[in-house]
C-alpha cells in the first residue's frame, strides 16, 4: 500500500539511469513541527498586540511573519536546478554494507547549504560549493546476492531556519553486485598422505607448472612379426622352378 502510494505521489517508475535534474514539478514543500509551532506562536503574539495596542508587536509579528514566508522559497531554490547521476558501487558479499555513490552537480554560482542525502534510515549531510561536484556515499545493508538497485532516494534540506522541508523522490539505477557470503567455517583441507590414499596423486616438487596438462598416452609395444608356416615366404630357387 506504501509503495503504490510513493509510485503515485512521486510519480516513481523504473530505476533512472540519468542524469536527473531537479525541476519545479520535482521538489516538494511542505511546513515541518517547528514550523506550525513558530505560526501559533504569530498568532499569540499578534492577539496579544491587538489586546494591548502595541504598534511594535504589530511590526514584530509581520517582520516575522515575512521571514518565515522567506525561508519557503529559499528552501525551494536550495533544491532547484541540482543534478543527479548515478555514480560506482563496490561489489560486496551478502551480509556486508553497500556504499552506493550518487554523483551530485551544482551549476549555479551560489552554495547549496544543509542538504541531506537519506536511504531507509542512512542518512548523509553535505553541502556543495558554488559549480561543485561531488560523490556523495549513502549506505544500505544487503540480504540478497545478485544485482541489487538501492531503491527510492530522497534529497532533502531544512535551510534555512529550520521551519520548511524541501525534498525530491527519485530512484536511480545503479546496481551493486552482491557476492554470495563465504563460509564462515569452512572444513579444513584433508592432509597430504590421505589425498594419496584415496585415489589422488600427491603434490611434488615442480607438478604446479603441468597442472593443467594431461598425461602422456602410455606406449604400448610394437606387434611381434608373425612367425608360421603361412608367414614364411618360399625361397627364390622355389619359386623359380615351380
Amino acid at each position: 500500500m506504501r509503495g503504490q502510494l510513493d509510485r503515485w505521489l512521486f510519480r516513481l517508475g523504473a530505476p533512472e539511469r540519468g542524469p536527473i535534474e531537479l525541476v519545479q514539478r520535482r521538489i516538494y514543500v511542505l511546513r515541518r513541527a517547528q514550523g506550525l509551532v513558530f505560526a501559533v506562536a504569530l498568532v499569540v503574539m499578534l492577539l496579544a498586540s491587538i489586546n494591548y495596542g502595541l504598534s511594535l508587536g504589530y511590526g514584530l509579528v509581520f517582520l516575522l511573519s515575512g521571514a518565515g514566508i522567506a525561508s519557503i522559497l529559499h528552501a525551494y531554490r536550495n533544491l532547484l536546478g541540482l543534478r543527479l547521476r548515478p555514480g560506482r558501487c563496490e561489489p560486496v558479499f551478502c551480509g556486508e554494507t553497500a556504499s552506493f555513490l550518487l554523483v551530485v552537480e551544482n551549476a549555479r554560482a551560489t552554495r547549496r547549504p544543509a542538504l541531506c542525502l537519506r536511504l531507509g534510515k542512512q542518512r548523509t549531510a553535505f553541502e556543495l560549493a558554488p559549480g561543485e561536484t561531488r560523490e556523495v556515499p549513502v549506505l544500505a545493508p544487503t540480504h540478497r546476492r545478485g544485482l541489487t538497485q538501492p531503491g527510492r532516494m530522497v534529497l532533502e534540506t531544512y535551510w534555512p531556519l529550520g521551519l520548511i522541508r524541501a525534498w525530491t523522490v527519485f530512484v536511480p539505477d545503479m546496481p551493486c553486485v552482491v557476492y554470495p557470503a563465504p563460509e564462515g567455517a569452512p572444513p579444513p583441507l584433508p592432509p597430504e598422505g590421505e589425498a594419496e590414499g584415496r585415489g589422488r596423486a600427491a603434490s611434488r616438487p615442480g607438478d604446479d607448472d603441468c597442472a593443467g596438462l594431461r598425461a602422456p598416452a602410455r606406449r604400448l609395444p610394437a606387434p611381434r612379426r608373425l612367425e608360421g608356416p603361412r608367414a614364411r615366404r618360399p625361397p627364390a630357387d622355389e619359386a623359380v622352378l615351380g
